[in-house]
């Protein structure tokens, strides 16, 4: 009798043990998650870009600060600036330098989004894959009312090339890094804020 007891005693405790083991793992999951995400929405995580290399004079001040967006702290990432058409596809952008561990999280992905405010101008966020070489990246365009708050979402089972380069298929393996440009030109003033980037597992 005591036998069974202390058996089953000892079962009821190593289950009980595994739940919370479990749980646990699922915790640190969801955790490490967050982790990769926030490495997004580091200030020292993105640079900007113009065409001046293509003789352009397009123009972009990046700015990364810690701002209040409905009653939440966010580290927002705003560009501003113009498009001019010195260069004949005038363009401005901005990307990511990711470490591996945000990197191999991404790859691993379905996706990921964020918040923007826009300015009624529209934008492509790519995330940019190493076999394509001509520049015709997979992505999204999208155009945020001016002044509100837009999500973006991201899926890379739902995103495509804009069609004038060669056609891939999407490598999530291939991920070097995500980018946000202007689309269009000219444009006289742009702005654009982002913040609250989040991978989508």
């Amino acid at each position: 009798m005591n036998y069974s007891y202390f058996t089953m005693e000892t079962i009821y405790t190593r289950n009980e043990n595994m739940k919370k083991m479990h749980l646990c793992i699922a915790v640190l999951t969801v955790l490490a998650g967050m982790l990769f995400a926030d490495s997004l929405n580091q200030a020292d995580k993105w640079i900007s870009y113009t065409d001046k290399a293509d003789g352009g004079t397009s123009t972009i001040a990046m700015t990364t600060a810690n701002e209040t967006i409905g009653g939440k702290q966010y580290m927002v990432i705003t560009a501003k600036g113009a498009v001019t058409t010195k260069f004949q596809y005038g363009f401005v952008g901005m990307a990511t330098t990711l470490d591996p561990e945000t990197l191999a999280a991404l790859k691993s992905a379905k996706g990921f989004k964020f918040k923007v405010i826009g300015d009624g101008n529209k934008y492509r966020v790519k995330p940019e894959t190493t076999d394509i070489k001509d520049y015709d990246f997979y992505g999204v365009t999208f155009g945020p009312a001016k002044g509100g708050v837009t999500e973006i979402t991201v899926l890379y089972d739902k995103i495509a090339q804009e069609g004038w380069g060669a056609k891939k298929k999407f490598m999530p393996m291939d991920i070097t890094r995500i980018s946000v440009h202007t689309v269009g030109q000219p444009i006289p003033a742009y702005e654009l804020k982002m913040f609250a980037f989040e991978i989508i597992k």
